[in-house]
């Protein structure tokens, strides 16, 4: 199975595991070809954060939870980026699912 590190949508990725979703749109970026839209279950996704906060007004994290709680509020929400997990340059990274939330 291909793993992927989060390049950017950690939060969303976070808020979607909470969610009880399986599965997210995300843009794959690979050297040397287009981006393209695919998607990703969330055993698949490394983080390059041990955490996220919740009280962070940048990402409003509690509004973005609710979202992707929703059909519709998923509709909404821009799929994560992300690339091959390994790629040169790329720092350490974690399992999504050991993302902890902050207060």
């Amino acid at each position: 199975m291909d793993e992927f590190f989060i390049e950017n949508g950690v939060h969303r990725a976070v808020a979607a595991r909470e969610n009880g979703l399986r599965m997210i749109p995300a843009v794959l970026f690979e050297p040397g070809r287009a981006p393209r839209m695919i998607f990703v279950t969330l055993d698949q996704l490394f983080s390059p954060r041990a955490s996220i906060s919740r009280s962070d007004p940048r990402h409003n994290y509690p509004a973005l939870e609710r979202a992707m709680g929703t059909p519709v509020g998923r509709s909404r929400i821009p799929p994560i980026d992300v690339q091959p997990r390994g790629a040169k340059g790329q720092p350490a990274s974690i399992s999504l699912s050991l993302v902890t939330i902050d207060a």
